[in-house]
């Protein structure tokens, strides 16, 4: 038994009758798919929202994208911005129907400081000729094309200026990458299947498929290669969605392979078997954030570490809320935390090792040493007994970034505080605030993370209990 349908909307079909009257008033010599277009245009738009816009401006939409998606040459995503109705602007992307576009189009917006108003954004059936030229929107075909109109806050941006190619070229390099990220997706999974049995096995290998089960996106691919004499290479041919370009690195301390910092190069001889880290690249697909890199050791006939392979990619949402012993790699991980504490599990501050643990942060858990890891979270649970605000400092060995973990009074914690603190912290290690991740819970104590990113070489030494002092005064309350 199915449900019944919902009540038909009576308001909706006189709404858009007025809209279709609008559009053939304004734009007679549109071909007649421009009416199709207007209604799965809006089709998501609430009635009460469509009926409160004048109909002029329900038709102007569809006029202007029908006329954009027009000519489309096959492979081509199509990016303009147009003068929006009382200023701002509005962004039309139209190219094939793909995975994370809207995101990664929003994201390309924001990192140019651009809020969004509306966003409009159909998936069209539509039939083109060789030439691209548009014949019609037939749902019986399969070609789908994503057609996107977004209305952007902030101030008004001329045509052709500066801004406005600023922006258009943010949203053709961000579909662009969608598009490289999504044709090489076959193989980076091949190459990421491959990699299971060159890491030999075990909790590795089970990590790894972990990974191809939906748990991380694939964005790109790289093989590097470690000669006898410790020389550094890149195999060409290896290089896949977003890092096909080889100007493109992962790793700032890799661009250059022919001044590789000591420290850096000391470490690919003895590199794990599966490595988990942080690029210093900005994700352009899916999520505006610091791309996740997974590294997986390769070795010669002589068992000889020659190489390693570089997954680029994101975590999926899923993998930082699942509990970490759920998680192949982190499992032992953290079992190895615990028993490296020596608490009784049963006891009461077991438990709540083994829960702070749990809701440690996923890519400190990732990351850090275990030595580390323990020692943060032994003061964390010191912290349950004798509530205050506290500090922990993890410095990258390569002076990328700082990891920082502070813990500050809830009944005080606001932005200003959690901005005050993250300035401190900044400006101390001469770096910038790259992230920073809150958590809330009952306990006296709100918990942040921030993530400063840091000068190789130029990060001056900081004493961290006189930090920590610092950073407990700044969160005191006026009181």
């Amino acid at each position: 038994m199915t449900d019944a349908p919902p009540p038909s909307d009576g308001l909706r079909p006189e709404v858009l009758r007025a809209a279709e009257a609008a559009l053939r008033r304004l734009a007679p010599d549109l071909p007649g798919y421009a009416t199709d277009l207007m209604r799965r245009l809006h089709a998501a738009v609430p009635t009460a929202e469509l009926a409160a816009t004048p109909p002029e401006e329900i038709a102007e939409a569809a006029a202007s994208l029908a006329a954009f998606a027009a000519g489309r040459a096959p492979g081509e995503a199509k990016v303009r911005l147009t003068p929006g109705r009382g200023g701002g602007a509005v962004a039309e992307v139209v190219t094939d129907d793909m995975p994370f576009l809207v995101d990664s189009a929003l994201a390309a917006l924001t990192s140019r400081g651009r809020t969004v108003r509306q966003l409009l954004h159909p998936i069209v059936p539509v039939r083109r000729d060789a030439a691209g030229r548009l014949l019609g929107i037939d749902d019986s075909v399969t070609a789908h094309e994503s057609m996107m109109r977004i209305a952007l806050g902030g101030a008004a941006v001329a045509p052709g200026g500066e801004e406005a190619a600023a922006l258009e070229g943010a949203l053709a390099r961000a579909m662009a990458d969608v598009r490289r990220a999504v044709t090489d997706f076959p193989e980076m999974l091949a190459r990421l299947r491959a990699a299971e049995a060159e890491v030999g096995g075990g909790e590795e290998a089970e990590f790894l498929r972990w990974m191809a089960d939906d748990n991380f996106v694939l964005l790109g691919h790289r093989l590097m290669t470690l000669g006898a004499d410790g020389a550094i290479g890149v195999e060409e041919g290896e290089n896949l969605g977003l890092l096909r370009d080889a100007s493109v690195s992962v790793f700032d301390a890799l661009r250059d392979l022919s001044a590789v910092p000591p420290a850096l190069r000391a470490t690919l001889p003895r590199l794990e078997a599966v490595a988990v880290a942080k690029a210093n690249m900005r994700a352009t697909v899916h999520r505006p954030q610091h791309a996740d890199a997974v590294m997986t050791r390769l070795r010669d006939a002589e068992g000889r570490i020659a190489g390693a392979r570089i997954f680029l990619g994101l975590f999926a949402a899923g993998a930082y809320n699942r509990n970490p012993r759920s998680i192949p790699l982190l499992r032992g991980k953290v079992l190895r935390v615990l028993a490296a504490a020596g608490l009784d599990e049963e006891s009461h501050d077991g438990r709540a090792l083994r829960n702070i643990l749990d809701t440690w942060p996923r890519d400190e858990l990732f990351q850090a040493p275990e030595r580390e890891i323990l020692a943060g979270c032994l003061r964390a649970l010191d912290l349950t007994i004798r509530p205050r605000a506290a500090l922990v400092i993890r410095r990258d060995p390569f002076e990328r970034f700082v990891s920082a973990i502070a813990w500050l009074p809830r009944d005080t914690f606001d932005t200003a505080m959690r901005e005050r603190v993250g300035g401190m912290i900044a400006r101390a290690f001469g770096g910038r605030l790259s992230a920073f991740y809150t958590t809330l819970a009952d306990a006296p104590l709100a918990r942040v993370h921030f993530v400063i990113g840091t000068t190789p070489g130029a990060v001056p030494a900081v004493d961290d209990a006189a930090l920590e002092a610092a950073v407990a005064q700044a969160a005191r309350g006026f009181r």
